[in-house]
């Protein structure tokens, strides 16, 4: 329930504000994280450490004048009675909730629905994601199927607290690996042909190669055999793009995940402002001459040395269009400007911020976070990542073997900055010990109940929810409460990962009640304020599902026993 956390954080932040002397502290310092056990109460905030040290007083003697204070801006707020009691701990200030105030709770999930949790909209707070970005020279990888996962929750999380956001794939449609594409295909054309050359050693040996250069043959049969390289390979690299990036879209389409903005390494160049970019840079003082090459002075913006962005042929390197599509992510207005890479880019950061800060621009706007790559493993080995040993390595075939839901979920169960162990046989078990399993078969478990019971007959007993007041339904609705506060943290912290342990624990909680209390019960009252218990917990589940791309069934098939 947003609503009840909100205004604690207010109340909270007056009292701040009421310690002698004054203390400027944002907001956001005030607001309430999860405790980590229900012995520590509902809530918990840190502020008194972080106002120890400035008022020369230690953490737990200041927790108590705050909590004393807060009490005092509660009583004021109208929120006395949602509160049962206030608790210092080394420091941290713990509050529980009253049964009265969890009882809201579960009107509230009823009454919001799907809009519980979600917050409305700002529309200053604009974000660009820019995720996955692969190459068009090959299908998505398994790693670019980590990105896509976790970039897309992402956007959905954020939305879900008010941001305008936009999610951005950049494509990088020319350079030499568009080349060695399309010399690639050319080879695999002329050998379909009967005219076979020497394959290079940095060519695309995939089996993919193959397929797009037999339906370039297809359809251009033997016109390009005879035809010299240099005239033949625009057309082989122009197909080539096309149909794999065709490719990548029906992919991540198939995931359920569709980008408002592709932007283009080519239009970058040909719309000038590659150039442009270039030129500011030079009248910053910010480009020299060296070698006969054109270098960027980025050791003096933070980077650890100087970086060439046109080589002495003339070639671009591939930080000048990078710095032209930054720039120009900053002059589209947007607040944050977020990148989600692969760790093969991790030494690119310093010279982009660099570039950003040469041009005069906020970088503390530009925010890159790094996706760490993913280890497959089958009957607890590892799966080679090589088509040569016939193993699968695409994001494509992870979702043909272990379907959507499960790769959606498996792909979110580390933090991106964490490698990631995606065990395959588990992500297909239809057990508890499967997590997606699990917390689906908790939705589909609740749904059963409800078509059991006559969904609705509840509501004409005026379902007293006061009495539900044992350990195990007190401790499902405190979980449901935390929702709107994860959700919250996650995008806050921009890492989704959160909400699948949230999900799981909230799952498990349900099962815990459900093995200790019959829902339909001789007491009809009861049984009645139970199922608006459980009701909660489904919708609750559902939101969290969908948030994560996942599906919520009515019903699920069960190999074994829960």
């Amino acid at each position: 329930m947003r609503g009840i956390e909100a205004k604690l954080s207010q109340a909270l932040h007056a009292a701040v504000a009421q310690l002698p002397p004054p203390q400027p502290v944002p907001e956001s310092a005030c607001r309430w994280e999860i405790s980590k056990e229900l012995a520590f109460g509902d809530l918990a905030n840190a502020v008194a450490f972080r106002l120890a040290s400035q008022l020369k007083q230690p953490p737990q003697r200041l927790g108590e004048q705050l909590a004393t204070l807060f009490r005092e801006q509660c009583q004021s707020h109208g929120l006395a009675a949602a509160i049962d009691r206030v608790e210092v701990k080394g420091g941290y200030l713990n509050v529980f909730l009253a049964q009265r105030a969890l009882v809201q709770i579960l009107q509230d999930i009823l009454a919001q629905r799907e809009r519980f949790g979600v917050c409305p909209p700002q529309p200053e707070a604009s974000v660009n994601l820019e995720f996955v970005s692969a190459n068009p020279t090959g299908p998505l990888s398994v790693a670019h199927g980590r990105q896509a996962a976790v970039g897309d929750v992402l956007v959905r999380l954020l939305r879900s607290q008010g941001y305008a956001v936009t999610a951005e794939y950049y494509l990088n449609d020319e350079g030499r690996q568009i080349e060695h594409l399309g010399r690639s295909l050319r080879l695999r054309y002329l050998e379909l042909c009967g005219k076979p050359e020497l394959f290079p050693e940095d060519g695309y040996h995939g089996a993919y190669v193959k397929e797009v250069a037999a339906a370039f043959k297809a359809q251009h049969g033997q016109r390009y055999l005879e035809m010299p390289e240099a005239e033949a390979l625009p057309a082989f690299m122009a197909y080539g793009m096309e149909q794999l990036l065709a490719e990548i879209r029906r992919d991540l389409e198939r995931f359920g995940l569709r980008f408002e903005q592709w932007s283009s390494q080519r239009w970058v160049r040909t719309s000038g402002r590659q150039e442009e970019a270039l030129q500011e840079l030079r009248a910053r003082g910010a480009l020299y001459e060296a070698e006969e090459a054109t270098w960027f002075a980025s050791t003096r913006f933070g980077d650890d040395k100087d970086r060439v962005v046109r080589k002495r042929d003339g070639e671009m390197t591939y930080l000048a269009p990078d710095i032209a599509y930054h720039r120009w992510k900053f002059e589209r207005g947007f607040a944050r400007i977020v990148n989600l890479w692969g760790p093969d880019h991790h030494g690119y950061v310093a010279r982009v911020k660099a570039a950003m800060t040469a041009l005069g621009l906020p970088t503390e706007r530009l925010i890159v976070r790094i996706v760490q790559l993913v280890t497959l493993t089958r009957a607890g080995k590892v799966v080679p990542m090589s088509k040569r040993q016939g193993e699968f390595v695409t994001f494509r075939e992870i979702m043909d073997e272990v379907g959507v839901d499960a790769t959606r979920f498996f792909y979110l169960m580390r933090t991106m900055d964490s490698p990631l162990d995606f065990d395959l046989d588990l992500a297909k078990a239809q057990s508890q010990e499967n997590p997606v399993y699990y917390i689906q078969y908790a939705h589909a478990r609740i749904s059963s109940i409800l078509t059991k019971a006559r969904v609705g007959w509840w509501h004409r007993w005026h379902p007293p929810l006061e009495r539900l007041s044992s350990p195990e339904e007190r401790a499902l609705i405190r979980t449901l409460f935390q929702y709107p506060v994860v959700l919250r943290l996650c995008a806050t912290a921009l890492e989704p990962h959160g909400l699948t342990i949230y999900l799981r624990r909230l799952a498990e909680i349900f099962h815990v009640f459900y093995t200790k209390h019959r829902v339909i019960a001789d007491d009809a009252r009861l049984s009645a304020a139970r199922l608006v218990l459980i009701r909660a917990t489904q919708r609750v589940l559902a939101n969290g599902l969908g948030l994560m791309g996942i599906s919520a069934p009515q019903r699920l098939v069960r190999t074994d026993e829960l």
